[in-house]
């Protein structure tokens, strides 16, 4: 299950940008996700709350925006949509389809609160 990798690594990323600022604690981070990374957002979510146990992230919600598939078709010259590596162009049915999103999968922003706030 990858996904716990993936979790860590948000995680990390967070613990990355928040290293000055020990007394600060995560309620939330967002998180873009494309349709073609080949993420099962299930999975994720229940990876993220394994591994922020007892980590300032603690019971922050993970918020997934999913970025749909996009392909450029070489025949008709089109971009389309793309749901699935290996589907033909909607338009021509050709298979020369080159993906230009839908592979995203970066932390966009987080809300933090001070620890002390919540003591």
């Amino acid at each position: 299950m990858h996904e716990v990798s993936i979790a860590e690594g948000i995680l990390s990323a967070v613990d990355k940008t928040l290293e000055n600022e020990p007394k600060t604690k995560v309620s939330s981070v967002a998180v873009s996700i494309g349709e073609l990374a080949g993420v099962e957002i299930e999975a994720l979510l229940f990876a993220w709350e394994s591994v922020t146990r007892g980590t300032r992230a603690e019971k922050s919600v993970l918020e997934i925006n999913r970025v749909p598939g996009v392909a450029w078709c070489m025949q008709c010259g089109k971009n389309v949509p793309l749901h699935r590596h290996g589907d033909a162009c909607p338009h021509c049915g050709g298979y020369q389809l080159m993906p230009v999103q839908g592979h995203e999968l970066k932390v966009d922003s987080l809300q933090v609160a001070d620890l002390e706030e919540n003591s």
